[in-house]
C-alpha cells in the first residue's frame, strides 16, 4: 500500500479526490456499501481503473458485496490529507468564489481564513456568519503573512482576468506555494509554486466535443455486482 499521495501517479490522485467527493455524496444519501461498478459509474471511469486506483491506497472491496463507504472515505481522506484542516485564502468574492466557499466545509478538510476582492463595496463585509471579512486585493500579501509563515496552505484565484497575475504575485510574496487558478489567465510563477488550472470554458469545450461523438450503448453499464 502506498503511504502517501506523493507515491501515487498524479492522474490517479485526481481520480481519488473525485472518488472521495462521490463517497461523501453516498454518505449524505445513506448509502453504506457501494460496488466498484456503482463508484465507477458515478465517477465516469472504467471499474478496472477504479480498482487499480484504490489499490494504491490498499483499499480492497469484498467480492459480491463491494466497499464499505465509511471505511473507504476515511482511507481516502487520510491519504489525501483531508482528514486535517487546510487553510485557504480566496481572491475573488464573485459568484465562482462564493460557490467555492460553499463547498469547502462540511468535512472536506478546508477552511477559508481570508478573502479578498477588487470591489470597494464588498470590503469589510462577510459572505457568511463568522466568515472572514473581505479585504482589498492589495492587502493579500500583508493579510496572508499576518496569519504566520506557512499558515495559508492554498491560495485560490477567482478574480477578474486582469487581476489574476497580481493576486498570484501577492500570494507568492506571502509564501503561499499551492495555488488554484479558476481564471482563464495563464499565470507566471516561481518554479517552486504549484498552480492547478481550472478553465471552465475549456472543460465545456471538451464536453461539447464528447457530446458530438456517436453514443456507444453498453448492456447493463455500471451494474457490477461485486467489488
Amino acid at each position: 500500500m502506498s503511504g502517501s499521495a506523493t507515491d501515487i501517479p498524479e492522474p490517479a490522485v485526481t481520480r481519488l479526490a473525485m472518488y472521495l467527493h462521490i463517497l461523501h455524496s453516498f454518505t449524505d444519501r445513506g448509502i453504506l456499501v457501494a460496488s466498484s461498478g456503482q463508484l465507477a459509474t458515478a465517477a465516469g471511469v472504467n471499474p478496472a481503473i477504479l480498482r487499480k486506483d484504490l489499490s494504491h491506497v490498499g483499499a480492497q472491496g469484498v467480492r459480491g458485496v463491494g466497499y464499505d463507504v465509511g471505511r473507504l472515505t476515511a482511507r481516502l481522506a487520510m491519504v489525501l490529507h483531508t482528514d486535517s484542516v487546510h487553510t485557504v485564502a480566496l481572491a475573488g468574492a464573485g459568484h465562482l468564489g462564493r460557490a467555492l466557499l460553499a463547498h469547502t466545509g462540511h468535512g472536506r478538510g478546508f477552511r477559508v481564513a481570508a478573502m479578498f476582492d477588487a470591489d470597494p463595496d464588498l470590503i469589510d463585509t462577510t459572505i457568511e456568519p463568522g466568515g472572514p471579512a473581505i479585504a482589498p486585493l492589495s492587502a493579500i500579501a500583508d493579510v496572508c503573512a499576518g496569519h504566520g509563515a506557512g499558515a495559508i496552505d492554498v491560495g485560490v484565484i477567482a478574480t477578474d482576468d486582469s487581476d489574476a497575475q497580481t493576486a498570484c504575485d501577492a500570494f507568492v510574496e506571502a509564501g503561499v506555494r499551492q495555488l488554484l487558478n479558476i481564471t482563464p489567465r495563464t499565470l507566471n510563477t516561481e518554479s517552486d509554486v504549484v498552480v492547478r488550472q481550472v478553465d471552465l470554458a475549456l472543460e465545456l469545450q471538451v464536453l461539447a466535443f464528447n457530446a458530438s461523438r456517436p453514443r456507444v450503448t453498453t448492456a447493463s453499464a455500471g451494474q457490477s455486482a461485486g467489488a
